[in-house]
Formats: C-alpha cells, sequence, structure tokens
C-alpha cells in the first residue's frame, strides 16, 4: 500500500492525475477538512474535481510541485505527510501549503482520502471564480 501510493504521488507530481484516477474504487470519498469554500466530503473523482480540486487548480497560475516528506502505513491505511513548492495563484500570491493526507485503501485500490491543509493560506490567497 505505501509503494502504491508512493508511485501515485510521483505520477501526480508529474502531472499525471490519470493514475490517481485509476487507483480509485467506485465508491471513492474525498474530504477536506475545514471551513474553505473547497472544504467538505465528496462523493466520485468526478465531483472531487469539479467542487474541490478543480477550483483550486483554476485560481492557480503555476501549480504547486507536491513533494513527499514521510509516508507511513499501517494495514489500510496510507498517512501522506507532503507540502507544495512553485505555487502562484493568478493575482501572483505564492501557495505553498503544507498537507497530511490520511488515505484508506479497500482491495489494492483508494477508497477515501482526508485531507489536512492549511486551511487559513487557503482562505486567505485563493478564492472561488
Amino acid at each position: 500500500n505505501k509503494e502504491l501510493v508512493r508511485h501515485i504521488y510521483e505520477e501526480v507530481s508529474k502531472g499525471n492525475h490519470q493514475a490517481f484516477i485509476d487507483a480509485v474504487t467506485d465508491n471513492f470519498t474525498f474530504t477536506l477538512i475545514g471551513t474553505t469554500p473547497f472544504s467538505g466530503t465528496y462523493r466520485g473523482v468526478q465531483e472531487m474535481f469539479e467542487k474541490s480540486i478543480g477550483p483550486v487548480m483554476s485560481a492557480l497560475e503555476t501549480q504547486p510541485r507536491l513533494v513527499v516528506d514521510r509516508i507511513i502505513a499501517e494495514k489500510d491505511y496510507v498517512v501522506v505527510v507532503d507540502h507544495g513548492e512553485g505555487g502562484i495563484t493568478k493575482e501572483g500570491k505564492d501557495y505553498n501549503n503544507t498537507y497530511c493526507n490520511v488515505i484508506r485503501l479497500q482491495d489494492g485500490k483508494i477508497a477515501e482520502v482526508t485531507e489536512y491543509c492549511d486551511t487559513a493560506l487557503v482562505n486567505a490567497v485563493l478564492h472561488r471564480e
């Protein structure tokens, strides 16, 4: 599980989001903790991209490269601590967040991701278009 998640992060860092899409279950859920405009629980990859990840990405001129700092795994859970580098908003503000993602796998696929990040940074530099 740890190596599978590491591989997915490496691919997403290269811009290959399909690697993530191919690795999720049919009943996948994504939760962004907090009270940002992008926070909430989303069912399925399409809803996650439409309501959370997509709007964040569209607010950025330059997408941050995700750098994995630590991966911890136990049974069906993998925890990834990472941070972004090089992210810049369309208004020219730096957006290099820190993250802790708790990932639950089921039968070798990602069933659930709960993301913790610096929500004050999200609220300060990102906005919905």
